[in-house]
């Protein structure tokens, strides 16, 4: 693995702490839009440099998504723009194919938040414990709704925790934050969960931040429903095994003890255990999520 691979492999590990991977993924498009414009090279090193941006987004540890999905789109699409011959009529075609990508991004975020407003009813209690577009975008638009509600914040990593205070605190959201093992003492009184996913794998297993899989277990075992926030460009054509999950190893110390720690960059959660999915064109079933996947 080479050094510009390493760098982009950690600056997404880093973003999804405190972004969804959509907002991550429109973040990355709007850099590469801005790149194009800026970037002086010639018409091979144009096509060069295309190919080399799709292979290390396809190869991130953990895949990134939506965007790994897009990258796959861009092969297809951006073959005619390279038979032009022309640097500056490609690199206008190239910076037209990213926004189209960024529009559908944004259109796909706004239909699965339309959808997602049915699942937040008055008096609920709502646990969460992570980044992903429910939070970002549907809960606050619950509230400018007037709808009234209390989200429980599971706490985990400062980074995002701490992320999802500023956010509902910014829409005068009411919460209450409590540690990930507290959430036993609290299932007479919750309603649901909401969960969002960086990807449904093709052997239907989300791939999600660390912790995800206790919780939604628990949940699923204490009869509380829980709900799946998924955009379709997060169907992966590849198992669980090929997601690229990252493996870290660290030498830790208890006082003259040495000892390896082990974790993992993402859970893995099984599908089968999700209640209710909810997509940019509604509540879809089990059997019936793949047929969206892109081609």
């Amino acid at each position: 693995m080479n050094d510009d691979q390493i760098i982009i492999n950690k600056l997404f590990r880093d973003l999804v702490k405190v972004y969804s991977s959509s907002k991550t993924s429109i973040i990355a498009l709007q850099a590469i839009i801005d790149a194009l414009d800026h970037l002086e090279c010639s018409y091979d090193e144009l096509k060069d440099q295309i190919r080399i941006l799709s292979d290390q987004i396809k190869n991130t540890q953990p895949r990134m998504f939506p965007l790994d999905n897009l990258m796959i789109l861009l092969d297809k699409e951006s073959v005619s723009h390279f038979q032009l011959g022309d640097i500056d009529s490609t690199k206008n075609g190239l910076k037209t194919l990213f926004k189209s990508y960024l529009d559908r991004l944004n259109d796909d975020l706004v239909k699965l938040t339309h959808h997602g407003l049915k699942c937040v009813e008055d008096g609920d209690l709502i646990v969460i414990h992570s980044i992903e577009e429910n939070v970002e975008l549907l809960i606050p638009e619950a509230k400018k709704q007037g709808k009234i509600f209390k989200i429980l914040i599971l706490k985990q990593d400062f980074k995002t925790t701490g992320h999802v205070i500023k956010i509902l605190d910014k829409y005068e959201i009411d919460f209450q934050v409590i540690p990930e093992f507290d959430l036993v003492h609290y299932f007479e009184q919750v309603d649901k969960l909401f969960i969002g996913t960086q990807a449904l794998t093709l052997d239907n297993k989300l791939i999600c931040d660390p912790g995800t899989s206790n919780i939604v277990s628990e949940c699923h075992l204490n009869n509380i429903p829980v709900y799946l926030f998924l955009k379709s460009l997060k169907l992966s054509h590849f198992p669980a095994s090929e997601q690229n999950i990252k493996k870290f190893e660290t030498k830790e110390h208890h006082g003259e003890i040495e000892y390896k720690e082990i974790f993992y960059s993402n859970d893995i959660v099984e599908l089968k255990l999700i209640d209710h999915i909810i997509m940019e064109n509604g509540e879809t079933s089990i059997d019936k999520i793949h047929d969206f996947s892109i081609h």
